[in-house]
């Protein structure tokens, strides 16, 4: 489920003086990006998909048929619970844990008890989540407009709220999601139009499926069984859904902070690129997997070339400066598929899968031309990279990984007696 708050979550350009519709004016009329006319006809776009969908939410709650008090209580608490505490999932993308609720509501009771649902949390936003007044009330109004969708495509399908679900019905179900989402969909397109330069159906497509694709399948799933049981069990269901759904919140928060501690101990603290665990890890895994495939995997070792006279002469913070930098040439010279590892003090190791030795010479040739292209200042004082680098290969050089590792080292150490700043393969050994 898609809502419209913060448009750019990180927007590098120059602040707009503060304004009507600028995201820094105290009224919070709209959350935008965008400023001047743009931000006016997007804020324009907003109210209007306010007016038709809050009319409609306005006239289904006014004659809508609702359950029993504690029900409808019941809703609106879980609702308001569910669409401000988002499922984190370990691949950064937050699923709403309200729709499996939504839906079921929707099936069991009508249009009317599934807007209290969500409509409430839209609107509470304001505060809570501090977004624009117009946006809260563009999710209302789109959101009412989606409800609306797959209620009509349930009638057109047969459906008839307050009858128990069977076997037929699920097509029905299905049908009603993607009603919902496709008009959530097309509602967050249309807003996306005002900011990016993309055609429609490009929008579309990248919203409703790209950015989403790997959440449809526990999502679509998840709220098919919560719509179904829903529709037997009512209130039961409606407990059972969110105690799961929040008991997956949980468990999504503890494997992505499992994932987090992980990551931080694979990685080094002063350049942020891979450490020496890492590496031992993509060799017993990455490597073992090459050489059961007999595929070829080169090591590049490079060394910088008078790091002691550097740090002698201009301090401990020009070193690590030129270490932080010298990290940051070597990704940008390297493939994707390429892994980039601190092996210690001023050494860095470059594992390149599926590569024999000419490949590697290719690779750190590339290397060596970025950093003496790039000297690294600190102040007043400017330093000239020069890098000692040796290039080994497997099975050309070595038995095991660790071999090779070795071998790229000893080709390092010759490349420096013979003055630095060169590549040397271990053939030359």
């Amino acid at each position: 489920m898609c809502t419209i708050g913060v448009l750019s979550s990180l927007d590098l350009s120059p602040q707009p003086t503060p304004g009507l519709f600028s995201p820094f004016s105290r009224n919070r009329l709209i959350t935008t990006s965008l400023v001047g006319r743009q931000a006016l006809y997007q804020g324009l776009y907003f109210v209007s998909v306010a007016a038709i969908g809050l009319s409609l939410c306005a006239k289904s709650l006014l004659n809508g048929n609702f359950p029993e008090p504690s029900t409808t209580v019941l809703l609106v608490l879980f609702g308001l619970i569910s669409y401000h505490l988002p499922v984190a999932l370990p691949s950064g993308i937050y699923v709403n844990p309200g729709f499996p609720l939504l839906m079921g509501a929707l099936f069991r009771y009508g249009i009317a008890p599934a807007l209290l649902v969500i409509v409430p949390s839209m609107l509470l936003h304001f505060w809570t989540r501090r977004h624009g007044l117009s946006n809260c009330l563009f999710n209302a109004g789109q959101f009412t407009l989606s409800l609306y969708a797959a209620k009509q495509v349930g009638s057109w399908m047969g459906w008839v709220a307050g009858v128990a679900a069977t076997d037929r019905d699920l097509v029905t179900i299905v049908l009603m999601i993607l009603a919902y989402d496709a008009t959530n969909i097309l509602f967050i397109t249309g807003a996306d139009l005002f900011v990016s330069k993309t055609s429609f159906l490009e929008a579309f497509v990248k919203n409703f499926f790209t950015d989403r694709k790997s959440l449809m399948a526990v999502r679509g799933f998840l709220t098919l069984v919560g719509t179904v049981i829903s529709s037997h069990l009512g209130n039961t269901a409606f407990v059972v859904i969110f105690l799961g759904v929040m008991l997956l919140r949980r468990q999504n928060e503890f494997q992505k902070e499992l994932l987090q501690k992980t990551k931080e101990s694979q990685t080094d603290p002063l350049t942020g690129i891979y450490n020496l665990r890492y590496l031992r890890e993509w060799v017993d895994t990455e490597f073992s997997n090459l050489a059961l495939n007999n595929e070829p995997c080169t090591m590049i070792f490079i060394d910088v070339d008078g790091l002691k006279h550097i740090n002698d002469l201009y301090g401990h913070d020009m070193g690590n400066c030129l270490l932080c930098h010298l990290s940051q040439v070597i990704k940008t010279s390297i493939r994707t598929e390429d892994v980039l590892a601190r092996y210690g003090g001023d050494e860095f190791l470059v594992m390149c899968p599926k590569t024999n030795t000419s490949g590697g010479l290719v690779a750190a040739q590339r290397i060596l031309n970025a950093a003496r292209s790039e000297s690294v200042s600190l102040g007043e004082a400017k330093i000239d990279i020069n890098l000692s680098i040796g290039v080994a290969s497997w099975p050309e050089h070595g038995d095991t990984a660790y071999d090779v590792i070795r071998m790229a080292d000893k080709s390092m150490y010759m490349s420096k007696k013979h003055g630095g700043n060169r590549a040397m393969p271990a053939d030359r050994l």
